[in-house]
């Protein structure tokens, strides 16, 4: 592409375009949750705080999620004086402070859950399907990757079901197995191709020199699958964070809800007229936070993951 011509010049406009309209949202959320309420709450909005508060994390992350919200904000902070060590005490020990601070760690037992399975799960999956020989692989193939075509919602009755005659219902551990179940289609898709699209020279001298099957899968082609492997680990984790239907449905306990569903909570439990902004948005950012570290630290091996596994070589 040619600089300054007329494609180039298309190019960054619809880039810069698009870039704006994903991040401004995220943006505006962070600062709706840093503004203080006479900032928050008026008639001509501002797109940069003139006054920086923190309030609504600490005050959020410090809510009893069994309690109703009644307690108005600055009373609040004028009543609690809690040190940084008292705030990190909280933050590491959710069941002590009894907040929302436990439903984001159960999110994260659930999202790390559903990574360890879905990962195992495909990637033995994967490999079966690629290199092994058998009957009717490739029936079993389009039988695994065929839910794709349903959405989950549409099945909520039957795998309600399903829990409470397995003993799952009400359990984080229910929950690991719904999300990794819905991520098997995508995944075993990814790592059925990744496994392809490694050269089968290299399976076959590993057995001619003794080296079991699975010796092969950890040892010989594995670290070759490597962002396939991490692209499905990040499906996982988007799928698992964000996950709303399943862990309203199937987790009714207080003490597992996941961070989702409580702020849906905390939001419902006021009325239109007195929505709990800033805490919400505060909530917001803080669901962000996980998925933006993973994906940051993943990102190169997403996109390689992505388009290795659209490609058969």
């Amino acid at each position: 592409m040619k600089r300054f011509s007329s494609d180039w010049y298309w190019y960054y406009v619809i880039n810069y375009t698009l870039v704006i309209l994903i991040v401004f949202p995220i943006y505006w959320t962070f600062i709706s949750s840093v503004k203080t309420p006479a900032e928050l709450i008026t008639n001509d909005p501002t797109y940069f705080p003139q006054t920086w508060t923190w309030k609504y994390y600490y005050q959020i992350w410090n809510y009893d999620l069994s309690a109703t919200w009644q307690f108005n904000s600055d009373e609040f902070f004028a009543r609690e004086k809690r040190s940084l060590k008292e705030a990190l005490f909280n933050f590491f020990n959710p069941d002590e402070s009894k907040s929302i601070g436990r439903a984001f760690w159960n999110s994260c037992f659930v999202s790390f859950g559903t990574i360890l399975l879905t990962t195992i799960v495909c990637t033995f999956a994967g490999y079966a399907l690629a290199l092994l020989r058998g009957p009717f692989k490739n029936i079993i193939f389009l039988l695994i990757i065929t839910p794709i075509l349903f959405p989950g919602v549409s099945l909520l009755i039957p795998l309600y079901k399903i829990l409470k005659d397995i003993g799952l219902l009400n359990n984080l551990y229910g929950l690991i197995f719904l999300h990794s179940t819905f991520m098997l289609p995508l995944g075993v898709f990814m790592m059925r191709n990744a496994f392809i699209s490694i050269p089968s020279s290299l399976r076959e001298v590993a057995i001619l020199e003794g080296t079991s099957e699975l010796q092969i899968i950890l040892r010989v082609l594995l670290p070759l699958c490597i962002p396939g492997l991490l692209t499905v680990m990040v499906f996982a984790m988007y799928v698992s964070w964000n996950d709303y239907i399943f862990a309203y449905v199937f987790v009714t306990t207080g003490e597992r809800e996941v961070l989702n569903v409580a702020l849906a909570k905390i939001a419902l439990g006021g009325n239109e007229f007195d929505m709990k902004w800033g805490s919400i948005t505060a909530g917001s950012v803080i669901s962000f936070i996980p998925i933006i570290i993973f994906y940051t630290f993943l990102q190169q091996y997403f996109v390689r993951g992505v388009t290795g596994s659209a490609v058969k070589e």
